[in-house]
């Protein structure tokens, strides 16, 4: 449009030399000439101020639309190892576990205390990762983009990475108890194998001895 607008200049120019050339030469009807070039002209420029705000509009749109753009492809490369993670998390805490000693279940709840200690870090990548979302539904709302705030990177969702999240959390405390559980549980059968062990130390030589006599 605007090249075509370009083209056009001339032809206003020409219009307006024509005028100014017939009223050097005292054209009689110089006033209705003069009326007609001065509305041309005026339309003319306010067709060219239009144009101006019409292609600054699209300008910041394009900006506007690139800002988005730029805001959907950080959140598809930081959601999709950050859901990776919550997944393997969320199974790795939902793992069921065999162990035979206090030294096995000791070594879980270690890895569980250290996979807690983690948590903080996750959590503040995640608020980043829903903060990039929050901007790009504020920039469209705030512009009247119409577009969707849909993300054409990945099908991973806010909701979906919060569920995630309080699923996580959720599992977090339940899998600890299982842990103290079999904990318990261990320490109690150490002690009744102690007790055995004694017991049998006792009982042993006096068995022995008595075979030796019969």
């Amino acid at each position: 449009f605007e090249s075509d607008l370009a083209a056009r200049q001339d032809r206003v120019e020409q219009i307006a030399a024509i005028a100014q050339e017939l009223n050097e030469l005292d054209y009689y009807d110089a006033v209705t000439i003069n009326e007609r070039c001065q509305k041309i002209c005026d339309q003319w420029d306010r067709l060219g101020t239009l144009t101006q705000k019409r292609r600054e509009s699209l300008e910041r749109t394009e900006k506007l639309l690139e800002t988005i753009d730029q805001l959907h492809l950080e959140f598809a490369k930081r959601a999709a190892p950050f859901n990776n993670w919550m997944e393997g998390a969320m199974e790795d805490l939902q793992d069921m576990f065999i162990v035979h000693s206090i030294e096995e279940i000791q070594s879980l709840i270690t890895a569980h205390e250290q996979f807690k200690a983690t948590l903080p870090e996750a959590d503040s990548e995640r608020q980043s990762i829903l903060a990039i979302q929050t901007e790009v539904e504020k920039v469209i709302q705030s512009y009247s983009i119409k577009i969707t705030s849909s993300n054409p990177y990945t099908d991973i969702t806010v909701d979906q990475i919060r569920t995630k999240w309080e699923k996580v959390k959720t599992l977090v405390p339940v899998r600890e108890q299982s842990l103290t559980e079999e904990l318990n549980r261990q320490h109690g059968n150490e002690r009744l194998r102690r007790t055995f062990a004694a017991q049998a130390n006792a009982v042993g030589p006096w068995i022995h001895t008595k075979i030796g006599r019969a």
